[in-house]
């Protein structure tokens, strides 16, 4: 092994580095006699300096960084790589003390129990694994994705409360992560493309919580021409149940995203933030 600093070009260490070679290099003199043993002392110089310049080339080389998946663009927040889908984004946690989500049915069916590793992702398939990594503090995790959320700008991941607190971050109650899917056991792992079609992307254009503004709402979408429109129970954070009003119905994601483009320019300075999921 190496001293550090000789990697680096520091004078010191290139100076440790030839000492090492000297050593290993030098020896006393010897006198060849005849038989096998006599050959043998006359290649121990030149193996002893191979062996030291083999030892040499190995400690000082640059290591070798590997990686799972490649590195995101510059200001890019996802990426699907041959190894798997990646993002990186605000995450935040639910499930606390009277926030009314704790043994209610999640979008996947299960009740939600906030001691599991569990989350909510907008479009990722039911059932997907992700490695999560606090990028505050570099705790990971592995949680199973069994809900829809979170809807608020910004914000790509809803840990369950017990994730949040292996994570480090309960008592902040966001932080910056990065997100890969894997498998059970934290391998990476591949999408299925197949899922898109079985459940289209949808665009949730407000989750309502009274019936007037959900009916005008519907009927706003519905002469807008903007697909079908779907209700769906949610809870809000502080426990109230609401509607959560969907608009659209759509196999390819690029397509989703013009929609939600559009709802966003006809819904512009009025408070509706659209965003896109799955219909399940």
């Amino acid at each position: 092994m190496s001293h550090p600093s000789a990697r680096n070009g520091n004078p010191a260490g290139l100076a440790w580095t030839r000492q090492v070679e000297v050593r290993l290099t030098a020896g006393l003199p010897l006198r060849p006699t005849g038989g096998l043993l006599g050959r043998v002392r006359q290649c121990a110089p030149s193996s002893a300096a191979a062996l030291g310049l083999l030892f040499i080339l190995h400690c000082t080389r640059t290591p070798v960084s590997r990686s799972r998946g490649r590195t995101l663009p510059a200001g890019s927040r996802t990426a699907v790589t041959v190894q798997g889908y990646e993002e990186t984004g605000e995450a935040s946690w639910y499930g606390g003390n009277g926030d009314g989500f704790s043994g209610k049915p999640t979008a996947s069916g299960e009740l939600f129990d906030p001691k599991s590793f569990t989350c909510a992702h907008r479009t990722l398939p039911m059932g997907t694994f992700l490695e999560v990594e606090n990028l505050d503090n570099g705790l990971k995790i592995i949680v199973k994705v069994n809900d829809r959320g979170p809807f608020a700008r910004g914000r790509i991941l809803d840990l369950s409360k017990h994730s949040a607190m292996e994570l480090g971050f309960l008592t902040s109650g966001v932080t910056q992560v990065r997100i890969a899917t894997v498998d059970a056991s934290g391998a990476p792992k591949t999408l299925d493309p197949d899922l898109d079609r079985q459940n289209p992307y949808t665009i949730q254009v407000a989750a309502l919580a009274e019936k007037a503004n959900v009916d005008r709402l519907s009927r706003e979408l519905e002469q807008g021409s903007f697909g079908p429109v779907s209700l769906l129970d949610g809870v809000a954070r502080d426990g109230r149940p609401v509607k959560r009003v969907r608009a659209g119905s759509y196999i390819q994601l690029s397509d989703a995203e013009q929609a939600a483009d559009k709802l966003a320019k006809f819904f512009k300075d009025r408070g509706v933030e659209p965003f896109i999921t799955r219909q399940r």
